[in-house]
């Protein structure tokens, strides 16, 4: 059959080596909320109007949780690289995790300068409403140093609404770890200044590459599901760029909270190459041999020869870039010699609308992992259940 230009399109922008199996018959359709949120017209120019106005800040804070913030995370690191907030520059932070030594990080800051996004797609998460509470205390109740993202009618809407606070909702139908695309991820792509229509851009040619008949979404699910059935019941998520951990961050927690229900589920585990070659590859060559390995690359975005190895006779003229190269390439050939399953993923551009279209076609591929699984995709009740323990001890504290 003869490839549809929007097919062509997404095989230049991603490359993946792994078998191709037909085991599912998956087809090709795909109808989900998280799609149909791509389709809001007037989104991205909501989320630049609002910036425009907001042009005077220097950090963006980032108040969520989980989907709250990862996709958020995962995009800048994508874009800027894995280190930029080591450079000059606006400043990006993620309030992730409830520990008190971050708010203080956050505390030193020109509070003034900084623009805080609370994200809570219930409206009611405890770690993020505390956090919005304690920073409110310490900047005051200044409308212009906020803006929330969370239901329509939700606590969190209300209280805006009553202090007067902007506010963008997240639909109905997209659960958080699928919000990428809404004013979640949106806003701080936005706030630095990155073309988010390009990124929303991107994320409609995925799905229409894959309506036309793009085959990475259904191989990656014959890949992972398929070891999966087969015994290999931990994913091993393996990054082989600083840039690509927080890919690996945002990844986990898709497949974690999607497929882990009705004892069910690949336990995906992080690694980053090439630094655990030398922490975990010891267990993974020679341990239990119940892990299937996805490794994720892209060209590097600098590069550093070798000018004098000073007689060590070995790394005469190689350089970074190559040697990474070649230590990935070995890795999964001794993996592979072992009889462990290895797949690789090749980003091949490092821009927005690259972008888009690698997290919307991982987020159809998770989607359609769920359904050969047989479980919701989108619910997430063991989390529910651990939500309403902590709130029944917060009565009782």
């Amino acid at each position: 059959m003869r490839k549809v230009k929007e097919v062509l399109l997404a095989e230049d922008l991603i490359d993946y080596d792994y078998k191709e199996e037909d085991r599912f018959k998956l087809n090709h359709t795909a109808h989900y909320g998280f799609i149909r949120s791509l389709c809001s017209r007037s989104l991205t120019s909501s989320v630049k109007e609002l910036l425009e106005k907001r042009r005077g800040f220097e950090n963006f804070v980032q108040v969520g949780i989980g989907g709250s913030a990862l996709g958020a995370s995962a995009s800048l690191s994508f874009l800027k690289g894995g280190f930029f907030n080591l450079l000059e520059g606006k400043k990006y932070f993620a309030l992730d995790n409830l520990d008190p030594e971050r708010l203080a990080l956050i505390f030193s800051f020109d509070l003034d300068k900084t623009l805080f996004h609370v994200v809570s797609k219930s409206g009611t998460t405890t770690e993020t409403l505390v956090q919005f509470f304690v920073i409110m205390d310490r900047v005051g109740v200044k409308r212009e140093n906020f803006i929330i993202t969370t239901s329509k009618g939700s606590f969190l809407d209300r209280l805006g609404e009553k202090l007067g606070i902007e506010r963008f909702y997240i639909p109905d139908e997209v659960v958080g770890r699928f919000s990428v695309f809404t004013p979640v991820g949106l806003l701080a792509l936005g706030f630095f200044g990155f073309d988010i229509d390009a990124f929303v851009e991107g994320g409609k040619n995925g799905v229409r590459a894959y309506r036309n008949g793009w085959s990475f979404p259904n191989r990656l699910v014959e890949f992972t599901i398929g070891n999966y059935i087969a015994g290999k019941e931990m994913l091993v998520i393996f990054p082989y760029k600083d840039r690509l951990f927080g890919i690996g961050e945002w990844i986990r927690q898709l497949w974690a909270e999607s497929l882990g229900k009705e004892g069910k589920g690949q336990t995906p585990v992080l690694a980053l190459g090439v630094k655990d070659q030398h922490s975990q590859l010891q267990l993974y060559q020679d341990g239990k041999k119940d892990k299937a390995f996805l490794f994720i690359d892209m060209p590097s975005c600098c590069n550093f020869e070798v000018k004098n190895d000073y007689g060590a006779a070995l790394f005469d003229r190689i350089d970074t870039a190559t040697l990474m190269d070649i230590e990935k390439r070995s890795t999964k050939e001794a993996l592979r010699s072992s009889g462990i399953p290895v797949c690789e993923i090749f980003i091949k551009k490092a821009d927005e609308f690259t972008l888009g279209n690698f997290l919307i076609s991982f987020m159809i591929a998770t989607a359609k992992a769920g359904e050969v699984l047989g479980v919701n995709p989108f619910d997430q009740p063991g989390v529910e259940l651990s939500k309403r323990f902590t709130r029944e001890a917060l009565k009782n504290a």
